[in-house]
């Protein structure tokens, strides 16, 4: 790349191209670039493939220009930006198992697997350690612990292998039946 950009604007579809295309470039070649999509659609499975392809948020066209530039710093700082309604529902996008993926949860601690649960659920860090009863700072290394772990680079594609895995339901159990099954 000419230009190491700190972020970049992507529309989801543009002549001869795809964001989605673009997205996986960039962040192959410069994995410090943030790539925010915007888009027309809100189609779920759309969310999940820009997620796969190392999107940090995704945002809809229809938004206010203020909730652009606010999904846009939140990108910008690091952070995921996408809707939680629009993650919710690409949460649920059903799809085949992945054997080797879903091998990685099971070095989950069952205190990172609540925190990506929290995370697969639109959670801030504030938030997850509002509701986990822990610090910030606790919160943030139990985040980064999943990150790493899942060998994933960010929040939104550690929801996106959650979706993708179909696990959301087993991240709200730590039955033994669920316990093994990680």
């Amino acid at each position: 790349m000419e230009h190491e950009p700190e972020v970049c604007v992507l529309d989801l579809f543009f002549p001869g191209g795809s964001g989605l295309d673009a997205a996986s470039k960039i962040t192959s070649a410069n994995p410090a670039c943030k790539v925010l999509i915007l888009s027309a659609r809100s189609d779920p499975e759309l969310i999940v493939a820009a997620l796969a392809a190392g999107a940090s948020g995704f945002v809809l066209k229809e938004q206010s220009i203020d909730g652009i530039l606010r999904a846009l710093d939140r990108v910008a700082a690091g952070e995921g930006a996408v809707d939680p309604q629009l993650l919710r529902a690409a949460i649920r996008v059903p799809s085949p198992r992945r054997p080797v993926e879903s091998q990685r949860l099971r070095f989950l601690t069952p205190r990172e697997r609540e925190a990506l649960r929290r995370i697969a659920e639109g959670e801030s860090t504030k938030e997850i350690a509002r509701a986990m009863q822990v610090s910030q700072s606790t919160a943030r290394t139990h985040v980064q612990n999943v990150l790493t772990k899942l060998g994933v680079r960010s929040r939104l594609q550690a929801a996106a292998l959650v979706s993708r895995e179909r696990l959301a339901d087993e991240l709200d159990s730590d039955s033994p039946k669920a316990m093994h099954r990680w």
